[in-house]
C-alpha cells in the first residue's frame, strides 16, 4: 500500500514538473524585442513594408505616365519629402557655369525615404535619375520632417516591446545615413522650422507643451504649456499657428501662439483644419457647415475672409509663395463624417490639382490624374521646390510618390 502511495506520489512530481517546463518554454515572458509597427501614423499606403517593388536606381527611373507627370515609386514612402535645387552635369553640352570643364545646369532633386527598407533616396527631376543617398535600414518610417537643403530629416515611427508596449520614435538621420541618433520619445509632432529649428509636442490628457530647439535638438526652450490636449500646431515665419483636432460633430477653433499665449483667430467652426502662409500674415482653412465642406483664406492684419472656388481639406494643400497655393481637390466631397472618415482611411478622394492665384482668387487646374494617366489619386504631403519648377505629392492611398513637372 505504501508503495504505491509513493508511486502515485512520484508520478504526480514528474507530471506536474513536465508541466511547468512546459509553461516555461511556450507562455513565460520573453525577453523584450523592438518590433516596428506598420501603420502606427493612420493609413497611408497602409500594409506594404515588406520590400516588395524595390526601387531601382540609375538613369531613366519613375514611371513616365503623361506629359510632365512621373510616378516616382509604385510603393510607400515617409510622408515628407524635401525638394531641394542642385547643379548637375550637363550632359547634352550646355554652358559651364563654373571654372571646372564639366558644364553644369540647374535641377531638382526630391529626397525621400522608402518606408520599406528606411532608405533615403534623390530622385532628379529633369535627368530622371535615382540614387539611393544613405542604406540605414530603418524599416516602417510613416512620417518624415526634413531641413530645407535635405541634409538631415525627422523620421517617425512606432515600435513596442512585451514590457513598455507602443511608442512613438523619432531619430534624426543625416543624409548619408550616418551619425544618427533618436531624439524624446512619444513626441506628438516633430517639425523643422527654417533651417535651424526643430518643432517638438507632447501631449497628454492633461494638456500640451510646444518646446523649439536647434535642429540638432539642442538648446531646448518651452515655447507655450496648454490644457488643450488635442493641438496640431503649424510653425510659420516667426509665430505659430494651432487648431484643435479636426471633427465635423465638434466646433473647432484655430489660434496664433504669441509668447506662449493663444489667441483666437477662427473658430468655433466644425470641422475645423488651417494652414499659414509662409509669412504667417494668411490662414487657408477649411470648415463644415450644413454637411458642405468650404475652403477660405483670411487676411490676419484686416480679419477679413475671402471663400475660395474650391472646396478641399487644407492638409491636401502647400503655400508655394506668399500669392500662390497648389490643392488637391476631390473631384466629390461629401459624407456625414468629414474629414474624421479620411484622416482614418474609411473613405478615400480622386483628386484633380488645382493652382489657386491668392491676389485674384482665381483657380486654374493644373492636371487630372485620371484623365492623363488613368488613374486616381487621394493628395497628401504636396511639396514645391523654391523656384516652383516641380509640385510632388504623395497617394494617401498607396503611398506611392508622384511629381508634375509645373
Amino acid at each position: 500500500m505504501t508503495r504505491r502511495i509513493l508511486i502515485i506520489a512520484a508520478a504526480i512530481i514528474v507530471i506536474l514538473g513536465i508541466a511547468v517546463a512546459v509553461y516555461f518554454f511556450f507562455f513565460a515572458s520573453k525577453p523584450s524585442e523592438l518590433i516596428i509597427d506598420t501603420d502606427p501614423f493612420g493609413n497611408t499606403g497602409a500594409g506594404n513594408i515588406d520590400g516588395s517593388g524595390s526601387l531601382i536606381e540609375g538613369q531613366g527611373a519613375g514611371t513616365v505616365v503623361g506629359p510632365n507627370f512621373v510616378r516616382i515609386t509604385e510603393g510607400p514612402v515617409a510622408l515628407g519629402v524635401a525638394a531641394v535645387d542642385v547643379m548637375i552635369p550637363d550632359v547634352t553640352g550646355g554652358v559651364s557655369t563654373t571654372s571646372s570643364s564639366t558644364p553644369l545646369v540647374p535641377d531638382v532633386a526630391v529626397r525621400f525615404i522608402d518606408r520599406a527598407s528606411g532608405n533615403i533616396y534623390s530622385y532628379v527631376t529633369h535627368a530622371r535619375t535615382l540614387t539611393r543617398i544613405s542604406n540605414k535600414t530603418l524599416p516602417g518610417i510613416q512620417e518624415a520632417s526634413w531641413v530645407p537643403d535635405g541634409s538631415l530629416v525627422y523620421a517617425r515611427f512606432i515600435t513596442s516591446d512585451s514590457e513598455s508596449g507602443e511608442h512613438i520614435a523619432t531619430y534624426a538621420l543625416p543624409e548619408n545615413g550616418e551619425g544618427g541618433y533618436f531624439i524624446e520619445q512619444d513626441l506628438s509632432q516633430a517639425t523643422v522650422v527654417g533651417s535651424t529649428g526643430l518643432f517638438t509636442l507632447v501631449t497628454s490628457t492633461g494638456g500640451s507643451v510646444g518646446t523649439i530647439a536647434k535642429a540638432d535638438s539642442t538648446g531646448a526652450k518651452t515655447l507655450f504649456t496648454s490644457l488643450i490636449s488635442s493641438l496640431i500646431v503649424y510653425p510659420s515665419t516667426g509665430t505659430y499657428f494651432a487648431h484643435t483636432k479636426a471633427s465635423s460633430q465638434t466646433d473647432g477653433y484655430g489660434f496664433q501662439i504669441t509668447n506662449g499665449s493663444f489667441n483666437r483667430v477662427l473658430g468655433p467652426l466644425r470641422g475645423l483644419s488651417l494652414l499659414p502662409s509662409p509669412s504667417g500674415k494668411s490662414l487657408l482653412y477649411n470648415y463644415v457647415s450644413g454637411g458642405v465642406t468650404y475652403l477660405a483664406v483670411i487676411d490676419l492684419a484686416n480679419r477679413n475672409a475671402t471663400a475660395l472656388p474650391l472646396a478641399t481639406l487644407s492638409e491636401k494643400c502647400v503655400w508655394a509663395s506668399e500669392v500662390t497655393v497648389y490643392c488637391g481637390v476631390p473631384t466629390t466631397l461629401s459624407g456625414s463624417a468629414i474629414p474624421e472618415d479620411w484622416y482614418q482611411g474609411a473613405t478615400t478622394f480622386s483628386d484633380r490639382i488645382w493652382r489657386i492665384d491668392m491676389t485674384a482668387r482665381v483657380a486654374t487646374l493644373v492636371i487630372d490624374p485620371t484623365q492623363v494617366a488613368k488613374t486616381s489619386i487621394d493628395a497628401v504631403a504636396l511639396t514645391t521646390d523654391p523656384k516652383e519648377d516641380v509640385l510632388v505629392f504623395t497617394d494617401k492611398r498607396t503611398g506611392s510618390l508622384w511629381l508634375y513637372d509645373l
